[in-house]
């Protein structure tokens, strides 16, 4: 709560009246929401064009993979915003100072600007509100040869650069390689995401042998079942225990 009333009484005597077309008010009513529950951010900022501008620039920012910022038509192409909004609202947050520009080769691009006053709040706000698991979901759903599929709840929190499992997204059935990494690339913002297919046939072998690779990865801490049609996930913490007191 003090977070809150410090970061109003900076974002007012810094920014007065030109934040009111960037960040309409009650904020104080919307930055408590937003902090206890999922929101849209667009009703928070008032535009889904600047909401997805800023959500992919602070990602990026915060996942490290571009250190040279983007360029316009690269940002269209991205957020899948008509070039005029994008224009208009990189200009609304550069005049913020919220981004920073520089031009090259004919070419201006955009990036966070980490010597913003509120960085850390907008980079805090967006990082807490963007869900990936929603597009993980959607890419999965619908999908009839996959039989089963385990996330690591690790993976979803941007501030870890990697993770410490074995793999992250463990995927039992067929799926096109090419399909999910292009998949990965644009919903994890070029982050490292560890992943490995395995046929079921080759996967009810290795269980039925109790294969420390296959056990381990099922065993991970962490670990949620997306879809499982083979109900491993009631089964396997007890062939987890079985393993152990055996090998004991």
């Amino acid at each position: 709560m003090f977070w809150v009333y410090g970061f109003l009484f900076e974002v007012k005597h810094m920014f007065h009246k030109s934040l009111l077309h960037f960040v309409p008010f009650p904020i104080y009513s919307a930055l408590v929401f937003i902090f206890s529950t999922s929101l849209d951010l667009v009703k928070l900022f008032g535009s889904r064009s600047r909401v997805k501008l800023l959500e992919k620039l602070v990602i990026e920012d915060t996942v490290g993979r571009s250190s040279t910022g983007f360029f316009i038509r690269e940002l269209c192409r991205d957020t899948d915003e008509q070039i005029n909004a994008v224009r208009r609202e990189l200009m609304n947050l550069e005049a913020l100072t919220i981004l920073k520009s520089y031009e090259q080769n004919k070419k201006k691009y955009y990036a966070m600007n980490r010597n913003c006053v509120i960085y850390n709040e907008i980079r805090e706000m967006f990082l807490k509100s963007y869900n990936v698991l929603n597009p993980v979901k959607e890419f999965f759903k619908g999908r009839k040869n996959l039989d089963l599929v385990t996330i690591s709840e690790t993976i979803l929190d941007f501030r870890n650069e990697t993770t410490n499992n074995i793999v992250d997204i463990f995927i039992i059935g067929e799926l096109d390689k090419i399909e999910f990494n292009n998949f990965l690339e644009k919903s994890f913002f070029g982050k490292k995401v560890k992943y490995a297919i395995m046929s079921l046939e080759d996967f009810t072998n290795r269980l039925e042998y109790n294969d420390k690779l296959v056990l381990s990865i099922l065993g991970q801490k962490g670990n949620f079942f997306l879809r499982d049609r083979l109900e491993i996930e009631s089964t396997i913490e007890n062939k987890l225990r079985a393993v152990k007191m055996f090998s004991n």
